[in-house]
């Protein structure tokens, strides 16, 4: 009798253990391949007098509409006025009228930004490191008068902004081009999509 025991128990522990094993080699795996997201860098506590001016405020620009070189025309236009511009790019989010985009929708460095657009609107995501997201699309306009924009933002204290680590202007990854039928562009430089591409519409710096 216990030697009949043994032989039927011993092959359900057998295949027991070796779910366990096939359980715990999975998990493994999975925790392996997850990644820590990296956390966002907060912004730091700055004096900037009474006023807040272009060079204090760090900017990434992103294309939404349908025509090409939004992004990089926005970038000149905001580098001649010093602003920081350390990124552009596209972004998959369709928008005809410029929204800058901030920690709050009436953060100073977001309402200084405003003053650069005709017809802009201000949003906030709550975004800790107070990088402002300037997306421009098709019906991007600048005020006609460029003498007129107020280069300036009045505070009251320190403002609350990146850690200029920096001075070098990057492209937005590719994560943040959409899929193209006909072409791809990044950097101003065509490249043919592969056939498992599907897709909505051509999107351009």
């Amino acid at each position: 009798m216990a030697r009949t025991v043994r032989l039927v128990l011993t092959p359900i522990v057998l295949l027991a253990l070796l779910g366990f094993l096939v359980w715990g080699a999975w998990w493994g795996y999975e925790h392996l391949q997850m990644t820590p997201e990296k956390p966002q860098a907060e912004c730091v506590m700055t004096n900037v007098g009474t006023e807040l001016t272009p060079p204090s405020v760090t900017v990434r620009v992103l294309n939404g509409g349908t025509s090409g070189g939004l992004a990089r025309r926005t970038r000149t236009y905001l580098n001649s006025f010093q602003f920081r511009v350390i990124a552009v790019g596209n972004t998959e989010r369709e928008i005809t009228n410029t929204v800058i985009v901030g920690s709050s929708a009436t953060d100073p460095e977001v309402q200084l930004l405003m003053g650069f657009f005709t017809g802009a609107t201000a949003e906030g995501d709550g975004r800790v490191d107070h990088i402002v997201d300037v997306l421009v699309g098709s019906d991007y306009a600048t005020p006609e008068d460029r003498t007129a924009i107020p280069v300036s933002y009045p505070v009251s204290g320190p403002v609350c902004l990146p850690p200029i680590t920096s001075t070098s202007t990057t492209t937005a990854t590719a994560s943040a081009v959409p899929e193209a039928t006909e072409e791809i562009i990044v950097d101003d430089e065509v490249t043919s999509p592969t056939p498992s591409e599907s897709a909505t519409k051509k999107k351009k710096k």
